[in-house]
């Protein structure tokens, strides 16, 4: 492939052959199946081998959605495992110390995810996945202290202005409130070291700022 001047992206036994055009495609679509199945033995997998043209159709490699020729995100089914995963680590019915359950838990698989799709056009995604994080450990962390007089106790000590509040420290929409984003703000996330995924952006695309 290489020897013929074309760009191949290869990933184990996954891969993508870019083409100038359609009959391109359809010539070496036609040579490699052939090379693979009688030269090699392979099987050419009849339904994830397909031409695309990518300025109209998108196309999923590796979790990677490609569009719009250079349009590049984490694919649905991606970020529907990266909920998932997030979800079961952040569970709202347990009771932790939260400094451990970021760093021994949380961080490892947000770095690891970050820095994989952070490669793609994700700023604004990622910054949306920052802030629903924050939420889920502000939720994990009103659990972990049950007892209201723990969060008057931290908003006392940030000098809360006014009534203290009253609220369910169970309830997930308490996770969103103004005492609550002031008793655990997002300075404090940084201080327990939580990944910040839009960090881990800029340090791949410095550039952008």
């Amino acid at each position: 492939m290489t020897e013929r001047g074309h760009r191949i992206t290869r990933y184990a036994d996954d891969f993508v052959i870019c083409c100038k055009s359609q009959k391109g495609a359809e010539r070496v679509l036609k040579s490699i199946t052939r090379f693979l199945e009688q030269n090699l033995g392979l099987i050419v997998h009849p339904e994830k081998t397909r031409i695309v043209n990518n300025l109209e159709k998108r196309f999923v490699f590796l979790g990677y959605e490609f569009k719009q020729a250079f349009w590049v995100k984490p694919s649905e089914k991606s970020i529907m495992k990266f909920k998932d995963k997030v979800k079961e680590i952040t569970k709202r019915n347990q009771t932790v110390n939260i400094a451990r359950l970021i760093k021994d838990k949380l961080n490892p698989y947000l770095r690891g995810w970050g820095n994989y799709f952070g490669h793609g056009h994700t700023k604004s995604l990622f910054s949306e996945f920052d802030g629903w994080i924050r939420r889920r450990l502000r939720a994990v962390q009103l659990r972990s202290w049950r007892k209201i007089r723990k969060l008057h106790r931290e908003l006392r000590r940030r000098k809360w202005k006014g009534e203290l509040p009253r609220l369910r420290m169970y309830a997930w929409r308490s996770s969103k409130c103004t005492p609550v984003n002031t008793a655990l703000p997002n300075k404090w996330f940084k201080e327990l070291g939580l990944v910040s995924l839009v960090d881990i952006y800029n340090e791949h695309h410095p550039q952008r700022g």
